[in-house]
């Protein structure tokens, strides 16, 4: 228990670095106005170590709330296996100028890896292909857009041409996310500017981006010709124990039930995604009661996903 004095000096200091106000101070406290501004004064005539054990508590209180506070936040990004394999393919690509193909089942953190990738490093041009995006001129839209070309052509020469010159000589790596939307002569031609120009190029999405870049069963030869061309080729069918161990350690989650429960999400459909969606709301749910994360949050953050 600290003495009266150590109790004021620990008030006055909150109060003069955070900008607190006394008002602020005496409601959450429970000390009354008059009688906290006379104890920070050193002149209260009543009852100072009653005054100060109030104090204390509110120090204390608040101290937890914020512990609680760190606890709670939800890490910004999560490095795992999954995307450790990922990234040494995307580092591959751009550093042999060569085509890898990155694909398996959805909620296992692909895009996530793909855009932290693109984020930290330099002449890395990530794309995202829709329905709406996956004709030829489109996703070169989508590429001129992500280099900076505002004023691109939107006739398919002209703007491959433009392209071309953009990214020739940059030693760069164009990534194309949910690439199972594209057709064979869109394929193709991103095959050519990336042999022409010389950058490296990642193709991700599900299990078409395989059947599709195969021609399915038919193995043709204009599908072998494209398909030849890949060097490298990851392909993801689940989640790992490790990956969702890192979760877990990432969200300080140490408790064996909290981390029982959440490697019974990571086996449901959509896996690390689950959890992570699931996490960020019992962090909010945590956060609101004052409370470090544990396995109840997380499973009134599971019922109310789930509506049940």
């Amino acid at each position: 228990m600290n003495t009266i004095e150590e109790t004021r000096a620990a008030v006055m200091a909150i109060k003069e670095k955070e900008k607190l106000a006394s008002a602020t101070i005496a409601i959450e406290s429970e000390v009354s106005g008059a009688a906290l501004s006379q104890f920070l004064r050193g002149t209260y005539p009543g009852n100072n170590a009653e005054v100060a054990l109030k104090l204390e508590k509110w120090l204390e209180s608040r101290a937890a709330r914020q512990s609680v506070a760190a606890v709670v936040t939800a890490p910004r990004f999560i490095e795992t296996k999954i995307v450790s394999d990922i990234w040494r393919a995307l580092v591959y690509a751009q550093g042999a100028q060569r085509i890898a193909i990155i694909y398996g089942n959805p909620g296992v953190g692909k895009t996530v890896a793909l855009r932290e990738f693109s984020e930290r490093n330099p002449n890395v041009w990530l794309i995202t292909i829709k329905p709406s995006t996956s004709s030829l001129v489109e996703c070169l839209s989508e590429f001129a857009d992500a280099l900076g070309l505002s004023d691109a052509p939107r006739r398919a020469g002209p703007l491959c041409r433009t392209i071309r010159r953009r990214i020739t000589g940059t030693k760069g790596l164009l990534i194309v996310d949910e690439s199972d939307h594209l057709d064979y002569d869109v394929y193709e031609e991103l095959r050519l500017l990336q042999e022409e120009t010389g950058i490296g190029l990642a193709l991700c999405g599900n299990h078409k981006v395989y059947s599709k870049l195969t021609g399915g069963n038919s193995r043709s030869v204009d599908y072998a010709r494209l398909f030849s061309r890949i060097s490298k080729k990851i392909v993801i069918e689940g989640v790992r124990t490790g990956d969702v161990d890192a979760i877990a350690d990432a969200w300080q989650l140490n408790g064996r039930k909290e981390r029982e429960l959440i490697h019974k999400l990571a086996a449901k459909s959509g896996a690390l995604r689950t959890v992570s969606t699931t996490l960020d709301l019992a962090a909010i749910i945590a956060q609101g009661a004052d409370e470090a994360l544990s396995e109840r949050h997380i499973r009134a953050a599971v019922k109310d996903l789930e509506g049940v």
